[in-house]
């Protein structure tokens, strides 16, 4: 195995447990969670020269989104798909 498929197998594993984790926190606030507030909970929030960028919870409820697992409403908060 290459060093670029064993990093891309590991990338896909990291990712899988992102998901759960955002999935999980979503059925634990059914009112709905913004991607900030998510980002927060998981200790995932980034900063870029002091300005908030929280552009790998929101890729990842991006996938989420597309796969129809998670739903987003005109609020921008995310819902699990029930």
């Amino acid at each position: 195995m290459t060093d670029d498929t064993a990093a891309r197998v590991l990338a896909q594993e990291g990712l899988r447990h992102i998901e759960q984790a955002i999935l999980m926190l979503l059925d634990a606030h059914p009112s709905g969670l913004r991607n900030s507030q998510i980002a927060d909970l998981l200790g995932l929030r980034s900063s870029i020269r002091d300005g908030q960028r929280n552009y790998l919870t929101y890729s990842v409820l991006g996938g989420l989104m597309a796969r129809g697992e998670v739903v987003q409403d005109q609020e921008t908060k995310f819902f699990t798909k029930s």
